[in-house]
């Protein structure tokens, strides 16, 4: 099958392209930048790669040409000019869903997240809840992933975590640490993904994917120094300082290190409900421990 992919050239569509290739499937990429280092690690797996945006219409609808089905992973954690959550999420996501049904797809495969709402605690989120709509009101068969946190190989939340524990005597936690989250693995998320484009029982579906256990961010630190083998006490910073300068990253850097958005989805915490996912896909998803120490292992 031959698959338009967006985001390819982020962490996790570089594992769900080696994921279709090593379906049997051919991913063709929308890229912005074709010479960067990301896209031509795409075109040495064997991904074809198309020039363009997704705020685009032209160059998704040459894009996806000739594919079977989509798969649409692009997001943005953060706003700069030219590209809001509104512009990339929403209106994107209906450019990228024109281009499928002018292909002629039978299949949209969407990059959600966990608490995705119309009154959702960030932006971040609401759009992801309008573009959901957009493609459940599409036409298309649909399946919709909401992912928790997701880690593994080149992901930066992960690679925050280790640097830190390597690093820091003492690792900053915002708040009391206590907000939960279900850490799913890379390879789990690249295999649904994949997995969905045949899978019959995911058509017009919303799955929740996370990993087989909810960890306070406190037990996910302390995982990771058992990890590496390293004792490290936490500092608790309070959460009207930590606001305080997120707003300032947000006014004076072009990529804030931290967002006041940013916060409030870790406040509110990524868990969701996976029995469907099990039960759909035949999956047990890896825990965290055991993922982390393969990762280390890599």
């Amino acid at each position: 099958m031959k698959v338009f992919v967006t985001g390819a050239t982020g962490f996790v569509g570089k594992h769900v392209a080696a994921r279709l290739i090593a379906d049997g499937h051919e991913p063709v990429c929308l890229v912005r930048d074709a010479g960067s280092d990301a896209a031509q690690g795409l075109r040495r797996l064997g991904a074809r790669l198309v020039s363009g945006t997704i705020t685009s219409p032209e160059d998704v609808i040459a894009g996806a040409g000739g594919t079977d089905a989509t798969i649409h992973l692009v997001g943005i954690i953060f706003e700069r000019r030219g590209a809001s959550f509104q512009q990339v999420h929403v209106e994107g996501t209906i450019n990228v869903l024109a281009a499928a049904r002018t292909a002629g797809s039978s299949r949209f495969i969407h990059m959600s997240a966990l608490g995705a709402g119309e009154n959702a605690v960030s932006a971040y989120l609401k759009t992801k809840w309008t573009a959901e709509h957009a493609v459940i009101a599409s036409g298309l068969d649909y399946t919709i992933f909401r992912p928790s946190i997701i880690y593994g190989p080149g992901g930066e939340f992960i690679d925050m975590l280790l640097g830190q524990a390597r690093r820091l005597p003492l690792l900053p936690v915002i708040g009391d640490g206590r907000y939960l989250m279900q850490p799913v693995s890379v390879s789990d998320v690249a295999q649904v993904f994949s997995a969905a484009l045949t899978n019959q029982k995911s058509i017009n579906r919303i799955y929740d994917v996370g990993g087989p256990s909810q960890l306070t961010y406190n037990e996910m630190l302390d995982t990771v120094c058992r990890a590496l083998g390293k004792k490290r006490l936490k500092l608790h910073i309070p959460v009207a300082v930590m606001r305080l300068v997120a707003g300032v990253s947000e006014k004076t850097m072009s990529k804030p290190f931290l967002t006041t958005d940013q916060i409030a989805m870790l406040l509110q915490g990524s868990t969701g409900d996976i029995s469907g996912l099990r039960q759909d896909f035949s999956i047990g998803p890896v825990d965290f421990p055991g993922g982390l120490a393969s990762l280390l292992q890599a």
